[in-house]
């Protein structure tokens, strides 16, 4: 478990961290050198100004990856409990066996920063090159090693350490008994009665809930009242993250229910139950990139929509239909750009996903094998694990959408209360369409490879792996 190709996802999920970090910090020199190029003076407020867009969005990839990192180290040890509780038996003692991880997790985010940097620089290499050849930008000369390049690299090297660091604290709780268990797995009651996490995640939700409410009470006299409700979003969404193994099972129990009649459906949504850690720990990063992408998709919508109804409410001149559709061509390109930059948030989150589904499939062979013994044929085993992954998948697209349509109507109301009205959440059905079909997608694309090994194990077999 100490070699790099154990985490090769986690090296992906850094990779993909840097290589957005370092076209954000690349991006700003760019376009201030074409303005400049141009012939445009003056340009270290708009230089600023990209760069503080920058640093915000890779803070949230960068928190994005590290849940993610953290999940799949939490993941990859629940799985190999028994073998940590043997280590321990013959002498090793926890802290040993974290350094060991978190060394691991050191290098992991090395390579991987590294990786990212080298892909960012030459995609932004490629960038440059094409939209020059178009002539969309001037043909002058264009920084692609500022020295702001090493900050997405040391950020995201500390990020999956401490992503390590938070993951592997299991291994202090194993001790050389569960040699001896077949469990790998806290069960729920078990996952419940972590007093400290519990009163973390409740406090950061109650924190984030007054910040809130602050806001929408502010947002009549100032615009600048959307600061303590972002603040407020922020905070609470932690303690969502925080609180996963308590917020996620009574979602995925209900989502459950759905189809319970049938036995593989059945069997499948009390699976994910049986094993509520590893399912909060596959479904909080897709809870977290729908989250994000819903939030911004719905605050641009109540901002469109209030708009257009100001300009209806103008007058009746020829311009204003034009002013409308001119408008909202504005509105869908900025949309399409952020969902462009926040979707590379939810790229990382789904690799997580794909990650935690497949590693949960390769733990339980020997489940599986005890299933076909019992007489379930390989299409109903297989059936049932896309069942529980559909199942998954599903419980934290309806979690991100509940989530982002609240974050995305209090960031839009405390914005534009100072215009004296009440705006209504606007949800974007491309956006809702996208999330579905996306999600479903990956919970059926997560599980084939993952399904195809397993299957592929005799039951006899399966039955021995220890």
């Amino acid at each position: 478990m100490n070699g790099l190709r154990a985490f090769a996802p986690t090296v992906l999920v850094a990779a993909l961290g840097t290589t957005f970090g370092s076209a954000l910090v690349i991006a700003p020199g760019i376009v201030a050198e074409a303005l400049g190029a141009a012939g445009l003076d003056d340009l270290a407020p708009i230089k600023a100004i990209l760069s503080v867009l920058g640093w915000l969005f890779l803070g949230i990839a960068l928190y994005v990856g590290a849940i993610v990192t953290a999940n799949t180290c939490a993941t990859l040890i629940a799985g190999q409990t028994r073998i940590i509780a043997l280590q321990r038996l013959i002498g090793a003692t926890g802290a040993t066996l974290r350094s060991r991880i978190t060394r691991t997790g050191l290098l992991v985010g090395l390579v991987g920063g590294v990786l990212g940097t080298i892909a960012g620089t030459a995609l932004s290499a490629l960038f440059i090159a094409v939209l020059r050849s178009t002539g969309f930008l001037p043909d002058t000369s264009y920084t692609l090693v500022p020295w702001e390049l090493v900050l997405p690299l040391v950020a995201v090297v500390v990020a999956t350490w401490g992503a390590f660091a938070a993951g592997s604290r299991r291994v202090l709780t194993v001790t050389p008994l569960e040699a001896l268990s077949s469990t790998v797995e806290p069960s729920h009651d078990d996952l419940r009665s972590g007093r400290g996490r519990r009163v973390w995640a409740l406090v950061l939700m109650g924190a984030g809930a007054l910040l809130m409410l602050l806001g929408l009470v502010l947002s009549p006299a100032s615009p600048v009242a959307v600061l303590p409700a972002a603040l407020g979003g922020f905070v609470s969404f932690a303690g969502v993250a925080v609180g996963a193994t308590i917020v996620m099972p009574p979602v995925l129990q209900l989502i459950g229910r759905l189809g319970a009649r049938d036995p593989v459906v059945l069997l499948a949504g009390r699976n994910a139950m049986r094993a509520p850690g590893r399912s909060s720990r596959a479904t909080i990063g897709l809870v977290i990139g729908v989250t994000l992408l819903v939030t911004f998709a719905v605050a641009l919508g109540i901002m469109q929509h209030v708009l257009e109804t100001q300009l209806t409410a103008m007058g009746d001149g020829s311009m204003t239909p034009d002013m409308i559709e001119a408008q909202r061509d504005f509105f869908v390109q900025v949309n399409a750009v952020i969902s462009v930059i926040v979707g590379f948030s939810a790229v990382i989150a789904a690799v997580g996903v794909v990650n935690a589904l497949a590693l949960g499939v390769l733990q339980r062979r020997r489940e599986l094998g005890l299933l076909r013994v019992l007489g379930l044929t390989g299409a109903q085993v297989r059936r049932m694990i896309v069942t529980e992954a559909v199942q998954m998948v599903v419980a934290a697209v309806v979690t991100g959408l509940v989530l982002g349509t609240v974050y995305g109507w209090v960031g839009g109301q405390t914005m534009l209360g100072s215009l004296g009205t009440v705006v209504t959440p606007v949800l974007p059905l491309s956006t809702v369409g996208i999330v579905v079909v996306g999600a479903l997608v990956l919970a059926v694309v997560a599980t084939v490879a993952p399904v195809r090994r397993a299957m592929r194990v005799p039951p006899t077999e399966a039955l021995a792996v220890d």
